[in-house]
């Protein structure tokens, strides 16, 4: 026992062997937090204690009590703080103090001790509380002893902090720091917080990674973390680490690129790391060392404490909503989108180059030098060919300045008098509108709109007395419309596997519509390349329904877009007709088709009973559109699309979008002008309360 510690107390460097017991321990307090309302009617109020036997940071003190008057009354750093019967407990690899029933506690305030011990009788004025006994001459002589220990200049300037914005805003607030218990030190520890991106040979630092992966060997484990910055001194891993078809290279879970961290954990944080540390778990790492490795790469270490020996420096961050773990998150999104557009022409290329090399037979030296002369003859052979077409671009561009030239040819003069000749174009009569009678629309007694109106926009003031035009307004209409087009082309693609829950969802800008389908789900992809993703899809359906971890088959759910014109101005007239593009999905798509969603390409039933609702919806419209694909019926097929009328309810709402919408045939789209007008929100319009009968 430490020779200045009084009778029956423990030093504090000495806890972590009587965990799980109840002591007595005497210590000047380094940091300490005002009381505070607790789960319930309880209080609580935390600070840390060291003596002359600690290093920095102390013990963490947590007092619970029913009332705020019976908590101990800590007023500034540099109290003393007499501590009876409080239990020791371990939490997350570092030793905690908890108070109970039974603890008693006293505090000699630091103005009331003086700097040097008394020769004579030592008095000093102390706060008790409920049941203690007043302090011993040994345990005030140890309160001195402690007190001047350390700078006593911290004591009248070291308050609890309460505002947020009196902290240093490089430092966090002890206040704030809900997932990870970063301990500060006596002298107010700075923030040694860094990127992987800045971490440099002999610095310790603060890391906040993800871990990509753990290797245990002989008492030591190598964790992998990253943050997803870039550093030029890191380990590269190319591109075929984490392909497998493509590459025999080792499969690698993380970022490609120099964005991993390798960190050597040696006892006792090699100990909790193999056995509570998982992969894509997201740690804290406290004072960790940075230096070269042996290859000249750079890399991580944390050692043992030597003054605090079963200390553990790894914190495991469970909360996602830590500011860090949002920067990390932005930083991984921004990551796989860029990764995902370059994995294709990767693997793309990666496979040409093989198909190419197994194709082409092994040549001799004098055949392999016969190919090269030959292409180099072909090369020169085309540049020959370019300067002389450029040649008589060069005389034929001399012809055409002519101002007094002009040519006609023939087919403009037959075009021409065709055009003379032929008689103008017949009205359709216009006859009164007759709304499908199989089609309901919710709140019958408000009065339709026209699309001209509902996609107009008006100037709004403000209170400043300022014109503006919002982006969107969120209002709900009603319409008389009738279909002419719909994406995707094919009825067997309007349901889609329900988007998972990702862990970028904590992320305010990664939230999707109200119903869970987000703006990159909303934007199907071209007629083009349906017919492949939806192949894709079906390569990889059964091993998704049979997924080795055990989680049951993909939900699915109706998403298609239904392109709506007035239905006041008659189909076959030549009037220019408003048209709007209406999205439909999720539970407002099963109120309209009474149906369940599900894979139709393995459902044919349900297949066939989703082009029986549609049919009610919009006529013989996909007939037409199927017999113009295949150009049996030519451009009148679309003109003649025979499809009664309706009213639907239309719902108006905005999206964040950091894309230029589409140009035509979206009735609400726009070019790059309109997006900056809107301020990065897209307007958008939703089917609800319409269903077919």
């Amino acid at each position: 026992m430490y020779s200045k510690c009084p009778q029956g107390f423990v030093p504090i460097s000495s806890l972590s062997s009587h965990v799980n017991q109840e002591v007595s321990v005497i210590g000047v307090v380094t940091d300490f937090l005002p009381p505070a309302r607790f789960k319930g009617p309880d209080w609580t109020c935390n600070f840390r204690l060291a003596d002359e036997t600690t290093y920095d940071d102390g013990v963490k003190i947590r007092y619970f009590r029913p009332m705020e008057s019976e908590l101990p009354q800590v007023e500034a750093n540099g109290d003393v703080v007499i501590l009876q019967k409080v239990k020791i407990t371990e939490w997350s690899g570092m030793i905690v103090g908890l108070s109970s029933r039974n603890t008693l506690w006293t505090v000699c305030p630091a103005t009331s001790i003086p700097e040097k011990v008394p020769t004579g009788r030592i008095k000093l004025k102390c706060i008790q509380g409920k049941g203690s006994s007043p302090p011993t001459e040994e345990q005030m002589r140890s309160a001195i002893e402690l007190c001047n220990s350390r700078d006593r200049t911290l004591s009248s300037t070291s308050q609890a902090t309460t505002d947020p914005s009196s902290t240093n805003p490089t430092q966090p607030s002890v206040a704030n720091r809900s997932t990870a218990d970063i301990p500060s030190s006596i002298t107010g520890r700075q923030d040694k917080f860094a990127l992987v991106k800045d971490v440099k040979d002999q610095m310790f630092c603060d890391l906040v990674g993800q871990v990509i992966k753990t290797f245990p060997s002989n008492g030591v484990v190598e964790l992998y973390i990253t943050d997803y910055t870039s550093n030029g001194l890191l380990y590269n891993y190319p591109w075929g680490h984490n392909d497998d078809e493509t590459s025999a290279l080792p499969k690698w879970r993380g970022p490609l690129g120099k964005h991993t961290l390798t960190v050597s954990l040696f006892p006792p944080h090699s100990y909790y790391a193999q056995s509570n540390v998982v992969e894509d778990q997201y740690v804290f790492l406290r004072n960790t060392r940075i230096k070269y490795s042996q290859t000249g790469k750079l890399e991580g270490t944390l050692h043992t404490d030597r003054r605090y020996p079963d200390r553990v420096d790894i914190t495991i961050i469970r909360d996602t909503n830590d500011d860090r773990v949002k920067d990390l998150l932005r930083r991984k999104l921004e990551y796989t989108k860029q990764f995902s557009r370059q994995k294709d022409a990767f693997v793309s290329l990666n496979q040409g180059q093989k198909r190419k090399q197994a194709e082409e037979p092994k040549l001799s030296k004098h055949q392999a030098r016969k190919k090269r002369k030959k292409q180099r003859e072909e090369e020169a052979s085309k540049k020959k060919q370019q300067l002389t077409a450029s040649d008589d671009d060069e005389e034929e561009d001399k012809e055409n300045s002519d101002p007094y030239r002009v040519r006609i040819t023939p087919n403009v003069k037959e075009r021409q008098s065709n055009a003379a000749s032929s008689p103008p174009p017949r009205k359709p009569p216009n006859k009164s509108t007759i709304l499908n009678e199989h089609i309901r629309a919710s709140d019958p007694d408000i009065p339709t709109r026209s699309l001209t109106s509902i996609l107009s926009r008006e100037a709004e003031t403000t209170p400043e007395g300022l014109s503006t035009t919002l982006p969107f307004s969120n209002i709900k209409s009603r319409a008389a419309v009738r279909v002419v087009d719909f994406y995707p082309r094919v009825l067997a693609n309007f349901a889609v596997r329900k988007r998972q829950a990702s862990e970028f969802d904590v992320l305010s800008e990664f939230e999707g519509d109200s119903d869970s389908s987000s703006d990159d789900d909303e934007r199907l992809p071209p007629d083009t390349d349906e017919e492949d993703n939806r192949e894709k899809d079906d390569r990889n359906a059964d091993r998704s329904e049979t997924d080795d971890s055990g989680d049951e088959k993909p939900e699915w759910e109706w998403r298609f877009k239904l392109v709506l014109e007035d239905a006041s101005v008659p189909s076959r007239s030549t009037e220019v007709n408003e048209r709007m593009t209406l999205y439909v999905g999720g539970a407002d798509a099963e109120f309209l088709l009474k149906l369940d969603a599900c894979d139709l390409r393995r459902k044919p039933l349900q297949l066939a009973a989703l082009g029986e609702k549609l049919f009610l919806l919009w006529g013989d419209l996909q007939e037409k559109m199927n017999a113009a694909i295949e150009g049996t019926d030519g451009e009148e097929g679309k003109g003649g699309v025979r499809s009664m009328p309706f009213v639907c309810c239309i719902k108006e709402y905005g999206i964040r979008s950091s894309r230029t919408p589409r140009d035509g045939g979206d009735g609400h789209g726009g070019g790059e002008s309109e997006q900056e007008e809107n301020h990065g929100w897209e307007r958008r319009f939703r089917m609800f309360g319409t269903t077919i009968l």
